[in-house]
């Protein structure tokens, strides 16, 4: 795993998401009350953008048809997709936010 810097935290809204392009992949920054997450920018049932959807509390919502996913760990609630997104490690540094990356 590699540590990347994304972006500083003051530059993300403090309830919603952002994606970013990172050693070749969409990965999404989330922020709520319940904290800060980093997963893929991919809903595993219809393989559309996650980002846009609703953040609320540790669960992010696709857009275009709703599935709940856990930004603890990737898990989706409903009966659209049984298949988890990726969760990433992130932590923030001095108001830099680092997202780690598998090095593949």
């Amino acid at each position: 795993m590699t540590a990347h810097l994304v972006t500083p935290l003051s530059d993300l809204p403090e309830t919603g998401s952002k994606a970013f392009a990172i050693a070749g992949r969409s990965v999404l920054l989330c922020r709520s009350a319940a904290g800060l997450f980093a997963t893929e920018n991919m809903c595993s049932h219809a393989y559309a953008l996650l980002e846009g959807g609703k953040v609320k509390g540790h669960y992010v919502f696709c857009p275009l048809h709703g599935v709940r996913f856990d930004l603890r760990d990737g898990s989706p609630s409903g009966n659209l997709t049984k298949k988890p997104i990726t969760i990433y490690p992130v932590h923030v540094s001095d108001d830099q936010v680092y997202v780690d990356l598998p090095d593949n």
